[in-house]
């Protein structure tokens, strides 16, 4: 499976400031290419903000990840 994220150039422009909003942050590799366009088009990746996170700390300090829960607090499945 290829992923493939893409970005209106127009949508960004020098010197905005952008807050990247998701569900879900597992490696934080997406976001970090989300980042890369962002910077590409003249804008500032500000934070992101998700509602489970599952990076790393590093990750987490690296991207400004804000969430509602991370990924070990979620209850175990019993289905």
């Amino acid at each position: 499976m290829v992923l493939e994220l893409r970005l209106q150039r127009a949508a960004v422009g020098r010197g905005d400031r952008v807050l990247l909003v998701d569900d879900w942050i597992e490696t934080g590799s997406q976001a970090s290419a989300v980042r890369s366009m962002i910077q590409q088009c003249g804008g500032h990746l500000i934070g992101c903000t998700v509602i489970v996170d599952q990076t790393t700390p590093a990750s987490r300090a690296d991207l400004g990840v804000r969430s509602i829960v991370t990924a070990a607090e979620l209850p175990a499945w019993e289905g």
